[in-house]
Protein backbone atom coordinates (compact mmCIF):
# COMPACT_ATOMS: atom_id res chain seq x y z
CA UNK A 1 0.00 0.00 0.00
CA UNK A 2 1.48 3.42 -1.32
CA UNK A 3 1.53 6.44 1.80
CA UNK A 4 0.33 8.17 -0.68
CA UNK A 5 -2.63 6.03 -1.27
CA UNK A 6 -3.82 6.27 2.23
CA UNK A 7 -6.40 8.75 3.49
CA UNK A 8 -7.35 7.82 6.99
CA UNK A 9 -6.65 4.93 9.51
CA UNK A 10 -9.57 3.54 9.08
CA UNK A 11 -8.62 2.54 5.70
CA UNK A 12 -6.07 -0.67 6.92
CA UNK A 13 -7.83 -4.19 7.59
CA UNK A 14 -5.10 -4.95 10.71
CA UNK A 15 -2.21 -3.47 12.32
CA UNK A 16 -0.09 -5.83 10.63
CA UNK A 17 -0.86 -3.69 6.99
CA UNK A 18 -0.49 -0.31 8.72
CA UNK A 19 3.19 -1.40 10.32
CA UNK A 20 4.07 -3.04 6.26
CA UNK A 21 2.96 0.41 5.67
CA UNK A 22 4.85 2.55 8.20
CA UNK A 23 7.75 0.68 9.04
CA UNK A 24 10.14 3.60 8.97
CA UNK A 25 10.77 7.46 10.62
CA UNK A 26 10.52 8.67 6.56
CA UNK A 27 7.62 6.95 5.41
CA UNK A 28 5.56 8.40 8.35
CA UNK A 29 6.83 11.76 8.37
CA UNK A 30 6.26 11.61 4.56
CA UNK A 31 2.52 10.73 5.14
CA UNK A 32 2.54 13.60 8.02
CA UNK A 33 3.78 16.17 5.80
CA UNK A 34 1.11 15.23 2.44
CA UNK A 35 -1.41 15.51 5.38
CA UNK A 36 -0.33 19.02 7.18
CA UNK A 37 0.91 20.50 4.01
CA UNK A 38 -1.31 19.90 0.80
CA UNK A 39 -0.47 23.56 -0.67
CA UNK A 40 3.26 23.32 0.04
CA UNK A 41 5.86 23.26 3.04
CA UNK A 42 4.88 26.46 5.47
CA UNK A 43 7.46 26.86 8.42
CA UNK A 44 5.55 26.79 11.13
CA UNK A 45 7.91 29.12 12.68
CA UNK A 46 7.60 32.48 10.55
CA UNK A 47 4.56 30.95 8.38
CA UNK A 48 6.73 31.66 5.41
CA UNK A 49 6.00 29.46 2.09
CA UNK A 50 8.82 30.64 0.24
CA UNK A 51 12.42 28.68 0.39
CA UNK A 52 11.51 25.22 2.48
CA UNK A 53 15.09 23.55 2.27
CA UNK A 54 14.65 19.30 3.28
CA UNK A 55 17.51 17.80 4.50
CA UNK A 56 18.63 14.30 3.04
CA UNK A 57 17.33 12.65 5.64
CA UNK A 58 14.12 13.55 4.52
CA UNK A 59 13.05 14.16 9.00
CA UNK A 60 14.25 18.01 8.90
CA UNK A 61 13.82 21.12 6.86
CA UNK A 62 14.99 24.62 7.20
CA UNK A 63 13.73 27.68 6.70
CA UNK A 64 15.40 30.08 4.34
CA UNK A 65 13.74 33.25 5.76
CA UNK A 66 13.81 32.73 9.58
CA UNK A 67 17.22 30.30 8.84
CA UNK A 68 15.38 27.51 11.64
CA UNK A 69 14.92 24.13 11.80
CA UNK A 70 12.21 21.95 12.24
CA UNK A 71 9.78 18.83 11.46
CA UNK A 72 6.66 17.71 11.00
CA UNK A 73 6.55 17.15 14.58
CA UNK A 74 6.37 21.04 15.36
CA UNK A 75 3.07 21.98 16.19
CA UNK A 76 1.28 18.52 16.34
CA UNK A 77 0.48 16.16 18.97
CA UNK A 78 4.04 14.19 18.53
CA UNK A 79 6.23 17.60 19.09
CA UNK A 80 8.20 16.98 22.01
CA UNK A 81 8.20 13.14 21.91
CA UNK A 82 10.85 10.75 21.81
CA UNK A 83 9.04 8.28 20.39
CA UNK A 84 9.50 6.84 16.98
CA UNK A 85 6.34 7.85 14.73
CA UNK A 86 6.03 3.76 13.86
CA UNK A 87 4.85 3.73 17.71
CA UNK A 88 2.71 6.47 17.78
CA UNK A 89 0.71 5.73 14.57
CA UNK A 90 0.42 1.94 15.74
CA UNK A 91 -0.75 3.57 18.88
CA UNK A 92 -3.08 5.63 17.11
CA UNK A 93 -4.14 2.23 15.19
CA UNK A 94 -5.15 0.37 18.49
CA UNK A 95 -6.47 3.33 19.99
CA UNK A 96 -9.23 4.46 17.19
CA UNK A 97 -9.97 1.07 16.30
CA UNK A 98 -10.80 -0.86 19.03
CA UNK A 99 -14.42 0.05 20.22
CA UNK A 100 -13.52 -0.40 23.72
CA UNK A 101 -9.99 1.87 23.77
CA UNK A 102 -7.14 0.67 24.68
CA UNK A 103 -5.74 0.90 28.54
CA UNK A 104 -2.00 2.47 29.29
CA UNK A 105 -0.83 -0.89 30.63
CA UNK A 106 -2.22 -3.04 27.53
CA UNK A 107 -0.67 -0.30 24.89
CA UNK A 108 2.76 -0.31 26.85
CA UNK A 109 2.51 -4.27 26.16
CA UNK A 110 1.90 -4.29 22.64
CA UNK A 111 4.09 -1.31 21.20
CA UNK A 112 7.35 -2.43 24.32
CA UNK A 113 7.70 0.28 25.57
CA UNK A 114 6.86 1.90 29.18
CA UNK A 115 3.07 2.27 31.12
CA UNK A 116 4.39 5.88 31.55
CA UNK A 117 5.02 6.16 27.74
CA UNK A 118 1.94 4.91 27.14
CA UNK A 119 0.32 7.02 29.38
CA UNK A 120 1.47 10.25 28.23
CA UNK A 121 0.50 9.10 24.01
CA UNK A 122 -2.95 8.27 25.09
CA UNK A 123 -3.42 11.45 26.84
CA UNK A 124 -1.85 13.49 23.90
CA UNK A 125 -4.19 10.83 21.17
CA UNK A 126 -7.01 11.91 23.46
CA UNK A 127 -6.25 15.53 23.29
CA UNK A 128 -5.58 15.74 19.37
CA UNK A 129 -9.42 13.85 19.14
CA UNK A 130 -11.17 16.32 21.03
CA UNK A 131 -9.64 19.36 19.34
CA UNK A 132 -11.70 21.21 17.76
CA UNK A 133 -9.27 21.83 14.62
CA UNK A 134 -9.58 17.59 14.14
CA UNK A 135 -13.38 17.28 14.29
CA UNK A 136 -14.52 17.59 10.75
CA UNK A 137 -18.32 18.73 10.13
CA UNK A 138 -20.95 15.74 9.66
CA UNK A 139 -22.65 15.12 6.33
CA UNK A 140 -24.91 13.52 4.36
CA UNK A 141 -27.91 12.02 6.79
CA UNK A 142 -27.87 13.47 10.22
CA UNK A 143 -29.85 12.87 12.66
CA UNK A 144 -30.01 15.04 16.06
CA UNK A 145 -32.22 14.39 19.24
CA UNK A 146 -32.13 15.37 22.90
CA UNK A 147 -32.59 13.62 26.35
CA UNK A 148 -31.43 14.52 29.90
CA UNK A 149 -29.30 12.30 31.85
CA UNK A 150 -29.36 11.91 35.64
CA UNK A 151 -30.67 9.71 38.34
CA UNK A 152 -34.28 10.00 39.57
CA UNK A 153 -34.55 11.46 43.21
CA UNK A 154 -36.05 8.54 44.84
CA UNK A 155 -32.78 6.86 44.05
CA UNK A 156 -30.54 9.40 45.56
CA UNK A 157 -29.52 9.38 49.04
CA UNK A 158 -32.08 11.22 51.54
CA UNK A 159 -29.75 14.12 52.55
CA UNK A 160 -29.49 14.59 48.31
CA UNK A 161 -32.96 14.85 47.30
CA UNK A 162 -34.31 18.18 46.48
CA UNK A 163 -37.99 19.50 47.72
CA UNK A 164 -39.95 19.21 51.10
CA UNK A 165 -38.63 16.39 53.99
CA UNK A 166 -36.48 14.28 51.10
CA UNK A 167 -39.99 14.12 48.98
CA UNK A 168 -38.39 15.39 45.72
CA UNK A 169 -40.22 15.02 42.60
CA UNK A 170 -40.05 11.56 41.51
CA UNK A 171 -39.91 10.22 37.36
CA UNK A 172 -39.11 12.81 34.93
CA UNK A 173 -38.29 15.66 36.58
CA UNK A 174 -35.75 17.95 34.78
CA UNK A 175 -35.00 20.03 37.37
CA UNK A 176 -32.04 18.12 38.53
CA UNK A 177 -31.04 16.43 35.26
CA UNK A 178 -28.29 17.51 32.67
CA UNK A 179 -29.70 18.30 29.24
CA UNK A 180 -27.43 16.66 26.29
CA UNK A 181 -27.84 17.54 22.30
CA UNK A 182 -26.90 14.80 20.03
CA UNK A 183 -25.91 14.02 16.53
CA UNK A 184 -25.68 11.07 14.36
CA UNK A 185 -23.93 11.04 11.07
CA UNK A 186 -25.89 7.45 9.54
CA UNK A 187 -23.03 4.72 9.15
CA UNK A 188 -20.77 7.41 10.64
CA UNK A 189 -19.91 9.15 13.88
CA UNK A 190 -21.72 10.64 17.16
CA UNK A 191 -21.38 14.15 18.68
CA UNK A 192 -23.08 14.87 21.99
CA UNK A 193 -22.51 18.12 24.02
CA UNK A 194 -23.68 19.46 27.36
CA UNK A 195 -26.57 22.26 26.53
CA UNK A 196 -27.76 24.63 29.45
CA UNK A 197 -31.38 23.67 28.32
Amino acid sequence: MNTKSVKNIEDFSSLTDLILTFNTEEKCSEYIASKRWKNGIVCPHCACTGKIYKFTNKLYYKCGDCRQKFTVRIGTIFEGSKIPLTKWFAALYLFACRSKGVSSLQLSKDLSITQKSAWYMLHRLRYGMAHPEFAKPLSNIVEADETYIGGKEKNKHLSKRKGLRGQGSIGRSLDDKAAVFGMVERGGEVRAVHVPN
